[in-house]
């Protein structure tokens, strides 16, 4: 019941995304009147905008459904959910546990937001079990807080949306960028630097925290936990996974080429598939184990088309080049970076998924750096980081997280906020003096 409660206070995402729609879908018809054309006109000119991008996205949403269904089908993998149980015990103070977990935590969000994101989820719920039945008093909310880390950092990983998705030939922006390797943007000291720092200025944050013994409500576990067993009879999907992480492994020839430079959504994509056809062995067993995936992509399935309509709308009806041409009117090339980075972190509020808000604000930001002069590697890079960042005060992705360690919403942003307020400083700081 309090699960249901969290997420019944929370102002629904797809809600979010129609009003956003309707507020694109007004700015595009006044601006078509600016132009000159008829009120009529210029509606149904805008509603066959819309209709023109709503479905231009599917591949990309397939995409994002497909990160998010294998790494929450890896995360539920009985070996894993037992490896979590046991490792569980090993912290024996209260700030050892909140390191370790949030340690663990960045380091799978850096993997995949999917897997990061589930077992931040798990690591907390099982470490306070581990706690309480040492006798040990911990904070339960910071804790939390420690395992929601991933979807801090995430975006400088290797399931980031925004530089995978330009790494690929005749990606939505490929008129405007061209393809970008992941070499210039996620396999580059400049993200290096900025996600090392940051994940540092976290650990730093959570010690200071810890000092302070705020109130909060103990959790209420409503949320069953199921781990998913690997199969017993067949090996079928073993096989084929196998036979997909030896074509995988083939890609690295072009290594001597290329660098890491031919990785995109795809091939990860194709990779977390080999990964956990392999895991579970039977085909009965991995198909379980998507099926509770699935379910939590539904959200993605729902929205991206919605999407997909916005970008229609600023594209087609001119608003794109309005809003570019203000931004160049407006800013200096060495202030825009910044401003990239706290707009994407404002827009990640209203549109909680990095690759729907990419979809809406990349045409815009790339559109502005190319005719400032700036690194498109670095830019997108700076748009991650926003879009990352404020996810510590997103409530889209923390209902999972709520559901599982039963925590309240209130009690978990008291901790994620100030994790925003610490990051959001060390990264204007950082992109201003050294994009």
């Amino acid at each position: 019941m309090k699960s249901e409660k969290n997420q019944a206070s929370i102002i629904s995402p797809f809600s979010i995304v129609l009003a956003l729609s309707l507020f694109c879908f007004l700015i595009a018809v006044f601006n078509l009147i600016g132009e000159g054309q008829s009120a009529g006109d210029s509606i149904l000119q805008s509603l066959n905008f819309w209709k023109d991008g709503f479905f231009s996205l599917l591949d990309f949403t397939m995409q994002m459904m497909m990160i998010l269904v294998f790494g929450y089908a890896i995360a539920i993998f009985k070996p894993i959910h037992a490896y979590l149980r046991k490792i569980s015990k090993i912290p024996s103070s209260p700030l050892y546990a909140i390191l370790f977990t949030a340690s663990i935590t960045m380091v799978a969000g850096l993997l995949n937001w999917g897997f990061g994101l589930i077992i931040g989820a798990l690591l907390a719920r099982f470490v306070y079990l581990a706690m309480e039945d040492k006798g040990i008093k911990i904070n339960p909310a910071l804790l939390g807080a420690s395992g929601y880390l991933g979807m801090a950092v995430w975006h400088g990983g290797l399931s980031a949306s925004a530089p995978l998705k330009v790494a690929e030939e005749g990606h939505f922006l490929a008129n405007q960028i061209g393809t970008v390797s992941v070499s210039e943007t996620l396999f580059t000291s400049f993200n290096v630097t900025m996600t090392g720092g940051l994940i540092l200025v976290f650990l730093v944050t959570l010690i200071f925290l810890s000092r302070k013994d705020y109130p909060y409500h103990k959790p209420t576990y409503s949320h069953p936990l199921r781990p998913i067993s690997q199969g017993e009879i067949g090996n079928l999907a073993r096989w084929t996974g196998l036979l997909i992480l030896l074509v995988f492994g083939l890609q690295f020839l072009k290594l001597d080429a290329l660098g890491l430079g031919f990785l995109n959504l795809n091939l990860v994509n194709f990779l977390l598939f080999g990964i956990t056809l392999f895991l579970y062995k039977n085909l009965q067993s991995f198909t379980e184990a998507t099926t509770e995936g699935i379910k939590s992509s539904v959200d993605i399935f729902i929205q991206f088309p919605f999407y997909a309509g916005i970008l229609g709308l600023v594209t087609y009806s001119g608003l794109l080049e309005s809003v570019s041409l203000f931004f160049l009117e407006t800013t200096s090339q060495s202030f825009f970076p910044v401003l990239t980075l706290f707009s994407a972190a404002i827009v990640n509020l209203l549109v909680p998924s990095g690759g729907g808000q990419w979809a809406v604000q990349g045409p815009v930001i790339m559109e502005v750096g190319k005719s400032l002069g700036l690194d498109s590697g670095k830019l997108i890079m700076v748009f991650s980081y926003g879009d990352q960042i404020s996810n510590l005060l997103q409530p889209f992705w923390a209902l999972p997280l709520l559901a599982i360690t039963g925590l309240n919403a209130r009690d978990l942003l008291r901790y994620t906020s100030w994790l925003f307020l610490m990051g959001t400083l060390f990264l204007a700081f950082s992109v201003y003096f050294f994009f």
